[in-house]
Formats: C-alpha cells, sequence, structure tokens
C-alpha cells in the first residue's frame, strides 16, 4: 500500500517537474519566422512553449472563434482592427511589465493598454531612378506621371494603409487626388509581393511600399525611395491577449516579452520593421528614408475604412 502511494506521488511529481505550459499566439503569416527566432529564447527564459500560427485574417479568425478561442495572443494588429477587436470583446487589456520600455507616446494605439505596439514601419514610394527622366519628391509630382505608378489594392495591407495615407494628408479631398493620379498608375497588384515582383523586373519604376525596401539593395544601387514631402505615414502592428475565462500567465509573460530585446532585434532583422525600444539597429538602417513630419489618420476616418475602400475601388475600375 505504502509503496503504491510512493508511486502515485512519483508520478504526480514527475507530470509537474516535466510539463511545460504552452501558449498558441496567432501572426500574419509573414511572422511565422518567430517561431526560430524567439520560440526556444522564450522558453528557455520562462519554462513556457509558444506555437507560432501564421494566419490570414487574424481579425476574422478572432471573431469566428470568439465563443471558444484557440489562441492566447494575436500580434499584427493594426489601428481599424483594435478598434474593431475591442467593440468584438475579442481582446482583453493588459499593460506589460516592460512597458516603460516603449520610446515614444506617439507609438500607442490604445490608452486602455487592449493593445500593445511592438514594431512600426513606415510607408514610402519605392523608386528605381535609371526608369525615371525625373526624380519625384511629393505626391503633386505623381501625379504628373503618366502609367510609372504600381499601387496595390485597396483590400490588401499595404494598400490599405496608402489609402489612408492620403486621407491623412488631404482630407476630405483624397478621392479628388485619387482622380488626378490615376493617369500616373500603371497597373494594381493584388498584394505587396506581386507589385515587389513588377516593379524589381521593371514593369514599373515607382511603387508604393515601404522605407524599408531600400535594405534589400546595396548603396550603389539604382532603388531609392523616398517619402513624399506632405508628410510620413507611420502604421504601428500591436499584440494583444485574447479575451477568454482563463487567461495563462504565460500570455502576460509573453507580452512583457515582445518589448525586450532579443524580440525587437527579430523584428528589425527579419521582419525589416523599425523597434518601438532603443536598441541598436544595423549600420544599413542609415539608408532607409525618414520625415520629420509625420501625418496621423483621425479616429473618425479610421471607423470609415471599409467605405472609403469601396468608394476607392469603384474610382479605380472606372
Amino acid at each position: 500500500m505504502k509503496k503504491s502511494i510512493l508511486w502515485i506521488l512519483m508520478v504526480l511529481l514527475g507530470v509537474t517537474s516535466f510539463s511545460t505550459e504552452k501558449i498558441t499566439v496567432y501572426v500574419p503569416s509573414s511572422m511565422t519566422f518567430l517561431q526560430e527566432e524567439i520560440g526556444q529564447d522564450f522558453l528557455d527564459k520562462t519554462g513556457i512553449e509558444v506555437e507560432i500560427i501564421g494566419i490570414k485574417g487574424i481579425p476574422a479568425r478572432l471573431k469566428l472563434e470568439k465563443r471558444r478561442p484557440k489562441a492566447d495572443i494575436v500580434l499584427g494588429l493594426s489601428e481599424i482592427n483594435v478598434i474593431q477587436a475591442k467593440k468584438d470583446g475579442t481582446i482583453a487589456s493588459y499593460k506589460p511589465k516592460t512597458s516603460e520600455k516603449i520610446m515614444k507616446k506617439e507609438y500607442m494605439i490604445d490608452e486602455e493598454w487592449y493593445t500593445t505596439p511592438f514594431d512600426f514601419g513606415s510607408l514610402a514610394i519605392n523608386a528605381n531612378k535609371d526608369g525615371l527622366k525625373n526624380m519625384p519628391s511629393s505626391f503633386e509630382d505623381l501625379k504628373k506621371l503618366n502609367k510609372q505608378l504600381i499601387i496595390l489594392d485597396p483590400n490588401s495591407f499595404t494598400g490599405q494603409e496608402f489609402m489612408m495615407w492620403t486621407v491623412a494628408v488631404y482630407g476630405e479631398n483624397w478621392l479628388k487626388f485619387w482622380e488626378e493620379l490615376k493617369p500616373a498608375i500603371k497597373t494594381t497588384a493584388p498584394g505587396w509581393s506581386e507589385g515587389w515582383a513588377k516593379f524589381t523586373t521593371n514593369e514599373a519604376p515607382l511603387m508604393v511600399g515601404y522605407a524599408t525596401s531600400d535594405l534589400y539593395f546595396d548603396e550603389k544601387s539604382s532603388y531609392k525611395s523616398f517619402i513624399p514631402s506632405e508628410g510620413g505615414y507611420i502604421y504601428i502592428q500591436g499584440a494583444s491577449i485574447v479575451a477568454k475565462k482563463d487567461i495563462k500567465d504565460g500570455a502576460k509573460l509573453f507580452m512583457d516579452y515582445i518589448l525586450k530585446d532579443k524580440f525587437q532585434k527579430a523584428m528589425a532583422d527579419k521582419n525589416y520593421m523599425l523597434p518601438v525600444t532603443d536598441i541598436k539597429l544595423g549600420e544599413e538602417y542609415k539608408r532607409v528614408p525618414t520625415s520629420t513630419k509625420v501625418v496621423r489618420v483621425k479616429p473618425g476616418d479610421l471607423e470609415r475604412i471599409e467605405e472609403y475602400k469601396k468608394e476607392l475601388i469603384k474610382l479605380l475600375k472606372k
């Protein structure tokens, strides 16, 4: 009898000693590299296993799984995603213990901490100088061109953000700008990858893209990006805890972890995004264009984003 009780205790202790808590993190498909980059490090530091799953359409998946959430954390939420997720009740508030590492208040998406910023990107116009007679420097310059610009479908993430950039610059006259821009458009690509393929095979010398695209080329390359003089536009990616009855301690630890140097460096080195904390970047980042003037979208315009997309798509089809 005593041996049986001892055996049971040993088994129980063995399970306790060797079992590992696991959290599931939904990320955009482009960020599955995180499994290799930070998975083992997070396990080593916390004793918690993390499973990174690439998802296309994270906000929709959150809503679909609201009653029985499968994820503990979601990464890659935009400002409009957060507004909608809060309304749907699919994300929970949590302020990371490492929150003081966030460099600027401007990076904050939500003051109630329903999401935590972990990186940001700056949109730009990518240019191949060899294909241009004169290098443009503004949105107004783009309007003077003839079939030299690749844009992206407004339903794609980058296409949507570019549309909102023009809303931020031109306000209620944003659609008029697009009417005047139409002659400059060579083609509309479904998404960034398809647009990049067209751009780098010289289908057109200009493309809507990112400031960090310059990292793909060396300093002597004819490919250079610029931020229009009307003002730069940054988009911020947030991480959130998924709202569920029992939130794991590991989920909170992961939210603390995303602001630590290892994770922030992975965003810069592998995701070509800029960190929200003060980590040292490689020398190559000095080639990335910046702007002293930054424009932001008004909250009211963010809530009308679906309406704006329909209007723009209708205009582009004419």
